[in-house]
């Protein structure tokens, strides 16, 4: 089955190539570009002067965007590459394709193929429903970047709902902060040949099947994954470093958002269930909770959103995600001010041992075409046992000018 294998690589790349053409050749469709320039701070007040880690670091990042409708009604095509310097150079600076596709549609059918990134779910602090793509841990500390998926997707929309079939050809294995990184996992990864429960690797064909739409106060989903899990299990070499191995997974999944009045009722669950030959048990895992919005306060100058979230996980203590039994309470401002400035501030608490995290996030457009963003993080009386426990001293604050043009 090599020649399989080559054939599909090939095929990807020259479907890259294709599409990458149709935006950069001279043809008289009309290409609207967009350009979005980041610079970036990273900074660890907690590590001490004498720490091999980076006790702070600098990016300058670029993102473009591409779009035509190629003079077609039926046809739009997108293509968003992305690169980034980091001051410490190597792993941390790179080069990707985060989006390269053709989206047609026709009367209620809609079919995309190319490189894409989809999300599902509805809760605040966490999404377990969220599996096409890949997280991309390079980005960001809370899971929420992603890297784009090679898929081909045919969507039917029947009113107020949808159905959406996914074919997702070749896998993006997760790249892991080096160990000079302060968010580093705190064991060596041996990243060079990771392992597979599928006989043909990363080369895997993975189905998704997800039907969603609203009822009523109603907004759901319903999906279906069989594929390469996107969570890798860690197994112990004799060297003392853990590869990654990526096992077959198949999960169902709920995502359930109802609307009454000022309240969001909120709900996201799944079960997975593991192949044969698997390190990690089947489970089922939850994220329950309610946001609470309070209107026009202070002579409607801002809305105040008050947030809560229990997250539960069959596993308990044998999980491999830190939140197995944890709470987060928070509180969201929106202001109706020009510059669009939001703010968001929550606590994750252990419910067993006590460990707690707070963490911020605020954002506020400036000038015309610039926004500035905060992002800041701290673990208090982590407990020993916690799988957090590593990151005591790894408190950050990240801040971000991104420039619009």
């Amino acid at each position: 089955m090599i020649w399989a294998r080559r054939g599909l690589r090939h095929l990807q790349l020259l479907a890259v190539v294709l599409l990458a053409s149709a935006f950069m050749s001279p043809a008289p469709a009309d290409v609207s570009k967009q350009f979005e320039l980041s610079l970036q701070g990273q900074f660890f007040p907690g590590l001490s002067a004498d720490s091999a880690d980076n006790r702070e670091q600098f990016f300058t990042g670029i993102e473009a965007e591409f779009s035509s409708d190629f003079d077609s009604d039926h046809l739009i095509g997108t293509f968003l590459p992305y690169g980034r310097v980091a001051s410490t150079g190597g792993e941390m600076s790179r080069v990707d394709i985060r989006e390269l596709n053709l989206l047609y549609t026709q009367d209620n059918w809609e079919g995309i193929a190319g490189i894409s990134r989809v999300f599902w779910g509805v809760t605040e602090s966490g999404h377990l429903v969220d599996i096409i793509n890949q997280t991309d841990q390079l980005e960001g500390f809370d899971g929420e970047d992603k890297l784009g998926q090679a898929m081909i997707r045919i969507s039917r929309l029947f009113d107020q709902n949808s159905v959406d079939l996914y074919v997702l050809p070749g896998f993006r294995e997760r790249e892991f902060l080096p160990p000079d990184q302060p968010l580093a996992l705190p064991f060596p990864i041996s990243n060079d040949k990771p392992l597979y429960g599928a006989d043909n690797e990363a080369q895997h064909v993975d189905f998704a099947l997800r039907l969603s739409g609203y009822q009523g106060i109603a907004d759901y989903g319903l999906s279906w994954f069989s594929g390469t899990s996107r969570d890798p299990e860690f197994i112990p070499e004799s060297t003392g470093a853990y590869r990654p191995r990526y096992p077959l997974i198949h999960q169902a999944g709920l995502d359930l958002q109802l609307t009454l009045d000022s309240w969001l009722w909120k709900l996201e669950a799944i079960h997975r269930a593991f192949e044969s030959d698997t390190v990690t048990d089947d489970f089922t895992a939850i994220i329950g909770g309610a946001e609470y919005t309070i209107y026009g306060l202070a002579d409607a100058l801002f809305d105040l959103g008050l947030l809560a979230e229990w997250h539960g996980d069959s596993r308990e203590d044998r999980a491999t995600v830190p939140m197995q039994n944890d709470l987060f309470a928070g509180l969201r401002a929106s202001f109706s001010d020009t510059q669009s400035s939001e703010f968001l501030a929550g606590v994750f608490s252990d419910l067993d041992d006590g460990s707690n995290s707070f963490r911020v996030e605020a954002s506020r457009r400036i000038l015309d075409d610039a926004r500035i963003t905060l992002e800041a993080q701290t673990f208090v009386d982590v407990d020993s046992d916690n799988a957090l426990s590593y990151l005591e001293d790894s408190d950050f604050i990240v801040l971000s000018l991104q420039l619009f043009f």
